[in-house]
């Protein structure tokens, strides 16, 4: 098993809209998939990657990376 990118939370005060936080998470990390979406939550966007039925839903990790954006890793089910 291994850790995967599941989703990109991208701050408010930084993207004003959903379609904003899509943009630069496709721009920035670079893993445009099919069933990629943002969904807006209180104070962020997430962007997921890889949807969470492919994940062992008690090994999500997180890593914040900037005042921007925070990584949620999760893992793999085999």
């Amino acid at each position: 098993m291994s850790l995967v990118l599941h989703a990109i939370i991208l701050k408010k005060p930084y993207f004003k809209t959903k379609q904003d936080a899509y943009d630069y998470a496709v721009r920035k990390f670079n893993h445009e998939k099919q069933k990629t979406f943002a969904r807006e939550t209180g104070d962020s966007f997430r962007v997921r990657v890889v949807p969470k039925t492919k994940f062992d839903k008690t090994s999500f990790v997180s890593k914040v990376i900037n005042k921007k954006a925070t990584l949620v890793f999760g893992l793999e089910m085999k």
